[in-house]
């Protein structure tokens, strides 16, 4: 179903007809027809695994589909590759970055560009150029760096200023703002909407609707594979596009983009009052590591059964906290508590895994086997526990049991326990880790951009999973780049800003403005700024 009577006359630069596309037994796209119209932003919405990102990989020349055509311009194509696909002027922005990790970031942007001159002259004006793009978005991108050393997010700014190094007419966007601080999230959607005016066409998923209303001229809802409908979004709601997406009435049992939404402080057993912290950061240092600047100076108590938010723009240190807690780098300076334990002395054991849990903010990379059996990753770390083991061995049949109750707690979309990650989609992906993460038995969890890749209802069963472990004791330290996942969950919210804590703030007072000026280092007279370091009580 396309569009509406005002769409009509406009010219469809992009016609699908009848695509379709099949995994196995498993239908990831099923007779889809969609008009992409020229100059506008269409957003394509759903929940994870709806076929979105298939879809737009079979335009874009990664897969082939198993039937219906497509025409760009007026003109049948088949893209046998993205090459093909770069050259009629087609670029995509992943969800999961692709680069050269032997290769610094620049290199990573311009690889396979062509241009006058020498490859001095040619690597001076790519740097002026991309000087000038980093400096429209904010974006702190260190150019000269190998991409192999640099952040998760660092990798998604790359992958972003890629395709806008190639001038594509006709872009892609997989979830670009998935790891975007707010400041930066504003620019970029800004950016969209001047890109949109200079009469490019852009090809939009998200899962946060807000964005999606606040760019996009019309909004594709997929559901298992199948375009439900197209909307106008000037003539549509956020609510009426939800209750296509999640396909139920959301006045039946509150709105999930709303409910989701309350800040958990609200509904939770909070356990600050009294007793020593179980997390203690005292004036720590650390060195720079994996292209973020070290702590400086950080200072933080997290108490038993708490939930503490750190956000800040990419490369402020959050990576650098998440590792340093993990045992994962040494402290310069300072010292690191977790239970009592000193944090040094589980790093030179080489075991942090005895006292917590971490997920990632790049699960596929540093917490995941992308090529190995589901069930194979829900079991790394456990697999010598005495539950999972027979005269010695391992009791696969034991461990496959295991993984299926975690994978259908997440609510994982697979079709076998044998099937490799790789094959799912970036939900489900995230969903496998969150379920390793999550389905263990330590009482502190480090939680680095947990909603990442989520739909709407999956983002909500997250939040409550979250908040029922933290009801049982289970303390939390979330880091996250989207305020509003830190405002739904958290007791208290800090910034990070060049490695030190801006401020701290209760959840339930929390002011967005002030936060998001604490992001860009600008700290107000009135701010109500609560102890970072609690008094003891």
């Amino acid at each position: 179903m396309n569009g509406d009577s005002d769409n009509r006359d406009r010219t469809a630069l992009i016609r699908i007809e009848g695509i379709s596309k099949r995994f196995g037994s498993l239908w990831a796209n099923r007779d889809i027809s969609l008009d992409i119209l020229e100059g506008e932003i269409h957003a394509v919405v759903g929940e994870n695994g709806a076929g979105k990102s298939t879809l737009m990989n079979i335009l874009y020349g990664h897969l082939q589909p198993n039937g219906g055509r497509m025409m760009v311009r007026g003109k049948p194509v088949r893209f046998r590759h993205p090459g093909e696909a770069i050259r009629a002027g087609i670029g995509m922005v992943h969800q999961q970055p692709l680069i050269f990790p032997q290769l610094s970031a620049l290199e990573n942007i311009i690889v396979g560009t062509s241009s006058r001159g020498g490859p001095l002259s040619r690597h001076r004006n790519a740097r002026d150029r991309l000087a000038g793009l980093c400096a429209l978005f904010g974006f702190d991108l260190p150019l000269h760096e190998m991409a192999g050393d640099l952040s998760f997010a660092h990798r998604q700014q790359i992958e972003i200023l890629r395709v806008l190094y190639r001038e594509a007419g006709i872009l892609i966007l997989d979830e670009p703002t998935s790891l975007l601080a707010p400041p930066e999230v504003e620019r970029f959607l800004g950016l969209l909407k001047s890109l949109r005016q200079a009469g490019h066409t852009l090809l939009f998923i998200s899962h946060r609707l807000r964005e999606v209303f606040a760019t996009a001229d019309r909004i594709s809802v997929l559901n298992r594979g199948r375009l439900l409908q197209t909307l106008n979004a000037s003539q549509s709601t956020i609510e009426e596009t939800v209750r296509l997406i999640v396909h139920e009435d959301p006045a039946a049992g509150g709105d999930p983009a709303v409910s989701s939404k309350e800040p958990a402080s609200k509904g939770i057993a909070v356990r600050k009052a009294g007793g020593e912290p179980y997390v203690v950061l005292r004036n720590v240092f650390t060195g720079a590591s994996d292209g973020e600047p070290g702590l400086i100076d950080f200072s933080l108590d997290i108490r038993e059964g708490e939930i503490v938010g750190i956000g800040g723009v990419v490369g402020n240190g959050q990576r650098s906290l998440a590792l340093v807690l993990a045992g994962l780098i040494p402290v310069d300076r300072g010292s690191v508590r977790i239970s009592g334990i000193e944090i040094d002395s589980v790093r030179r054991e080489g075991d942090s895994r005895r006292i917590l849990e971490r997920l990632p903010a790049n699960p596929m990379e540093e917490a995941l086997l992308p090529g190995r059996a589901l069930w194979e990753n829900l079991l790394l770390g456990r697999q010598r526990d005495r539950e999972f083991q027979v005269r010695g061995r391992l009791d696969k049949a034991e461990a496959i049991r295991y993984a299926c109750r975690l994978l259908d707690a997440a609510d994982v979309a697979y079709s076998d326990v044998n099937q490799h990650v790789d094959s799912l989609s970036g939900g489900n992906q995230q969903k496998v880790a969150l379920a390793r993460v999550l389905g263990g038995s330590r009482r502190f969890l480090i939680l680095e951009q947990p909603g990442r890749g989520l739909d709407i209802r999956a983002q909500q069963r997250l939040y409550e999973r979250i908040r029922a472990m933290n009801v049982e004791g289970v303390t939390f330290l979330i880091l996250s780049y989207d305020l509003e996942e830190l405002l739904a969950l958290c007791h208290r919210v800090g910034i990070l800003y060049r490695g030190g804590l801006t401020g701290m703030m209760e959840a339930n007072e929390a002011s967005r403005e002030v936060l998001g000026m604490w992001m860009l280092g600008i700290a107000g007279s009135n701010d109500r700024v609560v102890p970072a370091v609690q008094p003891r009580l």
